[in-house]
């Protein structure tokens, strides 16, 4: 049976269960900024891991990304809501461990790889389902605002997260400021439990095989002109700058630019400022300029700051000063390029493969990152960190940029429309 037609909220400031998705969302962001932070530090600095085992590490975190394409089949026949809620509940659940552990002197680095691996898992199907249940929650005009909004919250964690981690972890124990995290991620399933929409069942299961379904996402992001480049762009940064560049950055901020452990959270902070800059603009510069220049133009200044990274040296305020530039300016494109990206995979993707598409340009646009981990590890330890750090920078923002230039997204000034399926 459908759901009663119900009068949709003129504003998502109107839209209560938004409002819940939102907050959730905003509280476990901070948590796992702290965390971002917290857990390398913990490897590193606490368990002496080497600059190959911190490669393992971000391998491990990145690895469960290869289940993109058979978690956006696995979302695309099931409710969201109820997908959410369990993977913010594991998630908590493994999070404790780490401080449980760490009080009973019983915290050991092969642990800590059970956890980024499974809260990796968990995190794959949470974005996925996520991504895909926002346009059940507001109508299509509201998308982009939705997106802006969600992505506001990405950016102020990665401005409050970061600080709130240094200050906690100067006064207590890395591992004990995890639990910030799993608390975090308790309140996200509180919120996300009281929203009160219905959720239609999804449409009945084809009888396909599960490599059919996953042929039919990926042929049909394949086949579209404007998110064919998106993808291909995608799993160039994804090997250079997610697997090499950022499984890399704090070690070589530490011991390649010479940064102290504790101004480490301030620079990733400034990072923080420019993406809330970015989420506030982006809706802004894609009504103004269209949704593909703003993409193009986001991707050519981004990833030019990322080559300010192998650059930063010399006296500790200049090492600081690149370092925080590069971050701010990252961080303001990010965000533009995010909320637009997403908004067009929603409006281009038909409903009932709105998860597939998704997974495969998630799946497309992060699997390499393992690989790339695995390389940053195993280089940085044969020929040291900034060699390995500028050939990834240069390399991972440059293609990406030639990739667009070359497609039809400079001029796309128009959000795409789903095309009609069968």
């Amino acid at each position: 049976m459908a759901s009663p037609p119900t009068t949709e909220p003129t504003t998502l400031w109107r839209n209560r269960d938004f409002l819940k998705l939102w907050t959730g969302e905003s509280l476990s962001l901070v948590g796992s900024q702290v965390t971002v932070l917290a857990m390398p530090i913990v490897a590193y600095l606490w368990l002496n891991a080497s600059v190959a085992e911190m490669g393992v590490l971000g391998a491990l975190a990145r690895l469960p990304m290869v289940l993109f394409f058979v978690v956006g089949v696995w979302v695309d026949r099931m409710r969201r809501r109820p997908v959410l809620i369990w993977s913010d509940v594991f998630r908590a659940f493994m999070l404790a461990t780490v401080p449980v552990l760490f009080a009973m002197d019983m915290l050991t680095l092969w642990w800590l790889y059970v956890v980024v691996f499974a809260m990796g898992v968990a995190g794959v199907l949470f974005e996925i389902a996520y991504r895909s249940y926002l346009p059940i929650l507001v109508p299509p005009e509201h998308l982009g605002d939705g997106n802006s909004k969600l992505q506001l919250s990405d950016s102020v964690s990665k401005a409050v997260g970061p600080s709130l981690a240094g200050v906690l972890i100067a006064t207590r124990s890395a591992p004990l400021v995890i639990l910030v995290d799993a608390v975090s991620y308790v309140l996200s399933a509180l919120c996300l439990i009281s929203i009160r929409k219905r959720e239609d069942p999804p449409p009945p299961d084809d009888g396909g095989t599960m490599i059919a379904a996953i042929r039919q996402g990926f042929g049909f992001v394949m086949s579209q002109p404007i998110i064919r480049p998106l993808a291909i762009a995608s799993a160039v940064y994804s090997f250079f700058d997610i697997g090499i560049l950022q499984t890399l950055y704090i070690p070589y901020v530490i011991d390649g630019a010479g940064v102290p452990a504790g101004w480490v959270g301030a620079v990733l902070a400034v990072g923080g400022v420019g993406a809330i800059a970015g989420a506030w603009l982006s809706v802004r510069l894609m009504k103004r300029a269209g949704p593909g220049p703003t993409m193009f133009w986001s991707t050519v200044v981004g990833n030019s700051a990322l080559i300010l990274v192998p650059l930063a040296g010399g006296p500790l305020w200049l090492a600081i000063g690149i370092l925080a530039v590069s971050q701010l300016l990252v961080g303001l494109c990010t965000q533009i390029f995010v909320v637009n990206n997403i908004t067009v995979l929603q409006s281009a993707a038909p409903r009932e493969l709105v998860g597939r598409v998704i997974a495969t340009i998630w799946a497309m646009g992060l699997v390499p990152a393992p690989l790339g981990a695995l390389v940053a590890g195993l280089l940085g330890q044969a020929v040291g960190m900034r060699p390995v750090v500028l050939v990834a920078a240069v390399i991972g923002a440059v293609v990406p940029m030639i990739v667009l230039a070359r497609s039809p997204i400079p001029k796309m000034r128009e959000m795409p429309q789903a095309p009609l399926t069968g």
